[in-house]
């Protein structure tokens, strides 16, 4: 296996420069969506005067913009290939994984009291006088 000379070295193959440029590109493309979902998260909280998890989905938009945040700094060292970028893509890699991995906590404690709550708001529906079951016709 050939070792990739991607960057900084003047690489002689053409399949090595369109490697970096599809590389470029999918994290600009998700960086650009990992920053506009938290956007619409934020819309979600304010205009949801009822939704109990408001806070879930805060932490969940803070973890999305750290996802995006990793990959913007990816895209840094497309230009700027140094050690400080190489610290900056450690640190932003670290906080995101520790914000990750409390969304997972986080989830697994709201998810059932969430089903709880689909439950209870689904439970009128079912029953048969809210479909006009039951009702007389005089």
């Amino acid at each position: 296996m050939e070792p990739c000379k991607c960057i900084g070295s003047g690489s002689q193959w053409s399949s090595d420069e369109l490697l970096m440029k599809l590389q470029f590109c999918s994290d600009l493309f998700i960086t650009l969506a990992y920053f506009a979902i938290p956007i619409e998260l934020l819309f979600l909280v304010k205009k949801s005067a009822s939704f109990p998890y408001k806070w879930a989905l805060l932490q969940a938009g803070a973890f999305i913009v750290l996802c995006g945040a990793s990959h913007l700094v990816n895209l840094w060292t497309f230009g700027i290939p140094s050690k400080n970028v190489a610290i900056v893509l450690t640190v932003t890699k670290i906080l995101t994984g520790l914000v990750s991995l409390s969304m997972v906590f986080v989830l697994a404690k709201i998810i059932p009291q969430l089903l709880n709550l689909i439950t209870y708001e689904e439970e009128p529906l079912l029953k048969p006088e809210h479909h006009g079951h039951g009702k007389s016709l005089a």
